[in-house]
C-alpha cells in the first residue's frame, strides 16, 4: 500500500534546535505522517543532520541554494499522495495533519490545503494586519490563500503544473519571496476547477525572532515583497493584493505607511526590470 502523506521540512546548517523541535511535533500528531523529509542545500549538511537525527527522518540535499529548490527536491523525493510543507522554525498543532487530510478527503477538487499560521513572538509584537511580513496569517485582513509555512498539495498538481519557480524564493537570510504565490496563481489560471482550501483548524505556530519585528527588517521584507509581486504581476492578476492594499489604506498608521511605501518602491523597481 502506498504512502498517503509526506511532510517536507526545508532547512540548513545552524538551525538544528529548530529542526528537532519541528520534527518532535510531527512525531506526536494525532494523525502521523507516513514519512518526514528534511531537505538541505549541501551534502555536508545532509550528513550532519543524518547523524544528528539518527533515523526516522529521510534527509536529502538539493545541491542548490534556496527554499524553492529545496521544496522541489522534497516533491521529487516524496512518496505520499499528499505533500505538506512546514518551516523548520514552526511547530504543528497536534491535529494539524489530521485536519489537512480531512480537508482533502472532504473535497474531490481540493488541490491545495492550508491553515492559520500563528506567531510566537520572541520580541515585541506587531499589529496583526502586518503578520504577512513575519510569515503568519491574520484575521484582519483575512488571509485569502495559504502561505508557505503551512500548505499541502495533492501531488498530482505538480505532475500537471510543475514545481516552484526557483527564480523566486528565499535563500537563507536573503528575503526574496513569492514562489508559493506564483504557484497558487498558476494553479488558479491553468486548473480553474481546482480548489485552494483554507482550513481554520489546520494550525501551525511560527517562531518570530525579535529582529523580525524591528522596523528595518519589516521595510526590507516589504521591499522584497513588492519586487516579487511586480515579477508575478507581469503574468498573473493580483486581485488578492489589491484587496489587501484597500484594507491598509483604510487602516493607515505610520508603520503601515512606511511598509506600504517600501513595497511600492520594490514594485516599481520590479516593473522597470526587463
Amino acid at each position: 500500500m502506498g504512502k498517503e502523506t509526506s511532510v517536507v521540512i526545508c532547512s540548513y546548517g545552524g538551525n538544528e534546535h529548530l529542526v528537532k523541535r519541528c520534527i518532535y511535533a510531527l512525531e506526536h500528531q494525532t494523525r502521523l505522517p507516513d514519512e518526514i523529509l528534511l531537505v538541505v542545500d549541501t551534502e555536508q549538511e545532509m550528513e550532519m543532520y543524518t547523524e544528528l537525527l539518527n533515523g526516522g527522518v529521510k534527509v536529502v540535499y538539493s545541491g542548490k541554494k534556496g527554499l524553492a529548490a529545496a521544496r522541489n527536491k522534497g516533491i521529487e523525493e516524496s512518496e505520499g499522495e499528499i505533500v505538506a510543507f512546514i518551516d523548520d522554525d514552526a511547530v504543528a498543532d497536534e491535529n494539524w495533519l489530521y485536519e489537512i487530510v480531512k480537508s482533502f478527503s472532504g473535497s474531490s477538487d481540493a488541490a491545495v490545503v492550508g491553515g492559520p499560521v500563528k506567531p510566537i513572538f520572541r520580541g515585541k509584537k506587531i499589529k496583526e494586519k502586518l503578520n504577512w511580513i513575519i510569515g503568519c496569517t491574520s484575521n484582519n485582513p483575512p488571509t485569502e490563500r495559504p502561505i508557505g509555512c503551512n500548505m499541502a498539495f495533492d501531488k498530482r498538481v505538480f505532475n500537471t503544473m510543475g514545481g516552484f519557480n526557483e527564480n523566486l524564493g528565499r535563500v537563507k537570510e536573503k528575503l526574496a519571496i513569492g514562489e508559493e504565490t506564483e504557484l497558487f496563481l498558476r494553479i488558479k489560471k491553468y486548473m480553474p476547477d481546482a480548489k485552494i482550501v483554507f482550513n481554520p483548524d489546520a494550525i501551525v505556530y511560527h517562531e518570530v525572532p525579535a529582529r523580525r519585528t524591528k522596523l528595518g527588517y519589516m521595510l526590507r521584507r516589504a521591499y522584497e515583497e513588492g519586487l516579487a509581486k511586480a515579477v508575478i504581476g507581469k503574468k498573473y492578476g493580483l486581485d488578492t493584493e489589491q484587496n489587501y492594499l484597500k484594507y491598509y489604506l483604510k487602516h493607515l498608521d505610520f508603520v503601515t505607511f512606511m511598509v506600504l511605501l517600501s513595497a511600492v518602491f520594490g514594485y516599481i523597481r520590479g516593473k522597470l526590470r526587463r
